[in-house]
């Protein structure tokens, strides 16, 4: 997986996304890229090439604010492991917001 990373990583930088783009421009893309998901999600379609599109957007935002996949989900992690909450209309309401 690191391997992969590395070579996308690169592929930012072969195609100067990584200086000449922005937070924001690569932002705008993710959301992009996760309208696509939703589109397939509804539609019922194969969503592999959309998640994996965006996290090839999410190492470009890592990439330029010098920070790891595996240091955000991490940091993600150590935020919900011990979180409790309910599911309310298949959505997971963390206790406190309800």
């Amino acid at each position: 997986m690191n391997n992969l990373i590395e070579k996308v990583a690169q592929w930012h930088y072969d195609r100067n996304l990584i200086e000449g783009a922005s937070d924001k421009d690569q932002f705008c893309k993710l959301m992009q890229e996760a309208g696509e998901l939703s589109d397939n999600i509804c539609r019922g379609k194969d969503i592999a090439d959309d998640i994996g599109d965006m996290i090839v957007v999410l190492i470009n935002i890592a990439e330029r604010n010098n920070l790891s996949l595996q240091e955000c989900l991490e940091r993600a992690w150590n935020d919900i492991k011990d979180r409790k909450g309910k599911m309310s209309d298949g959505i997971f309401i963390k206790e406190g917001d309800f």
